[in-house]
């Protein structure tokens, strides 16, 4: 496995950017050779790549499964082009951050392996971006994403969130719906040949984001969307998002869950 932190002036930022690479080279789970499939995966609002790498077991994960995992740090934008602040959130993460890696690193430039995930708000921009990206991405890994975002950022009760910034990034509520930004109206397009494949999970104790979550869930059964859900007890938290690195990184992988989900260290003289 190899770590890598990679500075570089992103044009679509206007600015330099930090971003975090974990690459399944050799090491105990046996040999990947590259190019390698590759997961971009999004942090959610006001965290960080370091603390995704920090709490959850990803570097495993990579090993694991042959995966590897592109980390940007996030904004509390919701992943969203915005013209008037000359921020171009959407265009960095599906498209620039793409190719700028696959310039410099050994990743796969096959949509079959090309991926996009996140969590909480990066949950939402992976659902966002993926689905407008699908031309590259060919799976979403969406971990208690806020996908609805009017529902989470004009809650009167929802702490650190308000409508003022909802609409600051969004518009109206009226906008809003049903628009590109409304994943269930996205998610349920008919006039899709190429949707990504999607993993979609939450925890029925998530008092943040599982109504959301839920809306989105019956929006996909009812119009027979095939996904993979899943729920279980779990709140909006680092313990919950750790149980379902196996199964999101199984889905990505295409193999069974459980499989592969421990490293094992060779005894002495293997």
């Amino acid at each position: 496995m190899a770590f890598l932190q990679i500075d570089y002036k992103s044009e679509a930022l206007m600015r330099g950017v930090n971003i975090k690479v974990i690459l399944p080279s050799d090491g105990m789970a046996g040999k990947w050779e590259p190019p390698y499939k590759t997961l971009y995966l999004l942090p959610g609002y006001s965290a960080t790549a370091t603390e995704l790498i920090t709490y959850l077991g990803l570097r495993g994960q990579s090993e694991l499964k042959g995966i590897a995992i592109v980390l940007p740090d996030g904004e509390n934008l919701f992943y969203q082009d915005l013209p008037d602040r000359m921020t171009f959130y959407s265009t960095y993460v599906g498209k620039e951050l793409v190719e700028v890696t696959r310039k410099m690193l050994p990743l796969s430039t096959k949509r079959e392996d090309t991926f996009i995930g996140g969590i909480s708000m990066g949950g939402y921009g992976a659902l966002y971006n993926g689905f407008k990206y699908r031309d590259t991405f060919s799976k979403v890994v969406a971990f208690s994403p806020a996908s609805d975002a009017y529902m989470l950022l004009a809650e009167e009760d929802a702490p650190g969130f308000s409508r003022k910034q909802f609409e600051g990034i969004f518009g109206s509520k009226e906008a809003y719906y049903g628009s590109e930004c409304d994943m269930c109206t996205q998610w349920t397009r008919k006039d899709v040949d190429n949707r990504p494949e999607l993993f979609l999970c939450c925890g029925k104790d998530d008092r943040l984001v599982y109504d959301e979550v839920e809306k989105l869930e019956n929006a996909l059964q009812k119009e027979n969307i095939t996904h993979e859900y899943r729920s279980g007890h779990g709140d909006h938290e680092f313990f919950y998002w750790e149980q379902m690195m196996d199964p999101a990184f199984s889905f990505l992988a295409g193999i069974e869950e459980g499989t592969k989900d421990k490293l094992l260290i060779p005894e002495q003289g293997e």
